[in-house]
């Protein structure tokens, strides 16, 4: 599906099928947002884990058109622009993609429509795919550019008993400099169903991602030829006793498959488990316990590959707002501290403790970047722990300031195999709509 093509049969489409579709009810809706956020970072950055400083400012401001012709159809235009300044990281310091720089670009563009006297909805072009609380698919929204966006053909089919979404995707590839981006080289097939008439939310996702040759694209990126495919399930159940309310969501994966190159047959799998109490002593607070695996690689000279790959999903509210772990041969135990008055700032605590799954796996940075060598086992799984405080305030409707600080602190995985000293972050930023 090459770009150009894409968007050009998508424009004509639109173009010749408006009066059909909106039919004398067309209504056109322009909005958007405007991000600022200051960045402070102290012995780490978005490529690795080493001494380094830096302060900046990200800017980052979208554009929304959406026009509904009625009830059944609906068309929707992102523009994105994303830039940042000061930085000491620059382009030529990234393979093509940048998660700082986006220069105004389309983000989204499809339309979305309802079958009229059928149970079927469609959903093509390019568009953010995100289910439930987004391990299983998520936009990425923290970065700065945003993580995921796909081109996507989606069809959801919708009954008393079930919602079922079934699609093809390509990944976005985005480049700072270049208007309609590009793609990622491997497809990837979903089937994703919410189960109704059950006492709990109850999803399962069946997930195929196929790569269907080596390749090294032109920035010197490395994609294997591969075939994983991912099934699992998403539960969740509330309920409440007095002005006590009790929470648990989980998660399931298990994936398998195989590097066709290699032969390595996939067997990995990731889970977690989240368990939560809200009450109002005083004020509105919140408490959750939540334990998170991604499997690692138990023997990497057999033929089998155990290291879990995630699912598309968001990571910087998951795995430390610092952003540097990922669901890759990762424990990340975690307790979760809430202050939820309207009255006043909204206070967020969360303590992790990580640790490798697997000690003769790599460590994988955010980024899914390998940090250490196989054949070198660690001497120990501890790999650290992080604090994350974030204040966040609606001063207004549609304005938000959040103030955070973040703090990591290696421990023996790390003491004992090279640089380990303690990485901060700071954070302020202001969030407009209009």
């Amino acid at each position: 599906m090459k770009k150009a093509t894409f968007f050009l049969l998508f424009v004509i489409f639109y173009l010749i099928n408006t009066p059909k579709i909106f039919a004398n009810k067309l209504s056109t809706q322009i909005d958007g947002s405007l991000r600022l956020r200051f960045e402070h970072i102290k012995n780490y950055n978005v490529k690795a884990y080493t001494p380094f400083v830096d302060s900046y400012l990200l800017e980052r401001f979208r554009l929304n058109l959406k026009s509904n012709g009625n009830k059944f159809t609906k068309f929707f235009l992102q523009f994105q622009d994303s830039n940042c300044i000061d930085c000491r990281l620059k382009l030529k310091d990234f393979k093509g993609k940048c998660p700082f720089i986006n220069d105004f670009d389309i983000r989204q563009l499809y339309i979305e429509h309802k079958i009229n006297k059928y149970p079927i909805r469609f959903k093509i072009g390019r568009q953010e795919l995100a289910y439930r609380d987004m391990h299983v698919f998520g936009p990425g929204s923290w970065g700065n550019v945003g993580c995921y966006t796909w081109d996507v053909v989606k069809f959801t089919f919708l009954s008393k008993y079930f919602n079922t979404d079934i699609f093809y995707a390509k990944r976005i590839f985005y480049l700072p400099r270049v208007f309609l981006d590009t793609h990622y080289p491997y497809d990837v097939y979903s089937i994703y169903t919410k189960i109704k008439k059950v006492p709990f939310l109850f999803d399962i996702f069946w997930i195929y991602k196929y790569n269907k040759k080596d390749k090294i694209d032109k920035y010197g990126n490395f994609f294997p030829k591969e075939q994983r495919y991912t099934i699992g399930f998403y539960l969740k159940k509330d309920y409440t006793i007095n002005k006590y309310s009790f929470m648990f969501n989980g998660l399931y994966a298990y994936q398998f498959g195989h590097y066709l190159s290699k032969m390595d047959i996939v067997q990995a799998y990731g889970y977690y488990i989240n368990i939560g109490l809200k009450y109002n002593l005083f004020f509105k607070q919140a408490m959750w316990l939540k334990y998170t695996v991604g499997s690692g690689d138990k023997n990497p000279n057999d033929d089998k590959i155990q290291t879990f790959d995630g699912i598309f999903g968001g990571k910087a509210k998951y795995y430390g707002r610092m952003n540097m772990f990922c669901w890759k041969n990762i424990k990340d135990y975690q307790i979760s501290y809430q202050l939820l008055n309207s009255n006043f700032p909204k206070i967020y605590f969360d303590f992790h403790w990580f640790y490798l799954d697997k000690k003769n796996d790599y460590w994988y940075y955010f980024t899914g970047k390998p940090v250490k060598n196989r054949g070198h086992n660690f001497s120990s799984s501890h790999l650290g722990n992080e604090l994350d405080i974030f204040l966040i305030k609606n001063l207004r409707k549609n304005l938000q300031i959040q103030l955070a600080f973040c703090r990591f602190l290696p421990k023996e995985a790390l003491i004992n195999t090279g640089f380990h000293k303690k990485s901060d972050y700071f954070v302020f930023q202001v969030f407009y709509k209009f």
